[in-house]
């Protein structure tokens, strides 16, 4: 009689959680920082101040720092979101990957318990 063993953990399925929630993390920091970052320069640069005005201003000045933060945030932004995503995908995969051991296992125990199943239920 063949004896069922425990299937041991895939290391897949101690990690692939790891990876999900960074990509999460990663996406909702890029998420947050272009609300709160963004959406208050673009306010101040383009609700406040008139063409004329935007025009008109002269290097250092803070309506130029805006623009610069308007132009450089979503230079970084959006790396680290596609990072994020990336690391979600890499943790998808992982966890899918794990999926054949699983049934291979499934498998084993069924064809182990399979012929004892068939004799109790002809008794």
């Amino acid at each position: 009689m063949a004896t069922i063993k425990e299937p041991k953990d895939a290391w897949q399925l101690r990690v692939y959680p790891l990876f999900t929630l960074l990509g999460w993390v990663l996406i909702t920091v890029s998420i947050i920082i272009g609300f709160f970052v963004l959406s208050s320069s673009a306010a101040s640069y383009w609700g406040e101040s008139a063409k004329a005005v935007r025009d008109a201003a002269e290097a250092g000045s803070s309506l130029l720092g805006q623009l610069n933060v308007l132009a450089v945030t979503p230079r970084w932004l959006e790396p680290l979101t596609f990072l994020g995503v990336a690391a979600f995908m890499v943790g998808i995969a992982l966890e899918f990957s794990s999926i054949p051991n699983l049934l291979n296992n499934r498998g084993h125990v069924m064809g182990v318990c399979f012929p004892l199943i068939v004799k109790q239920s002809g008794e």
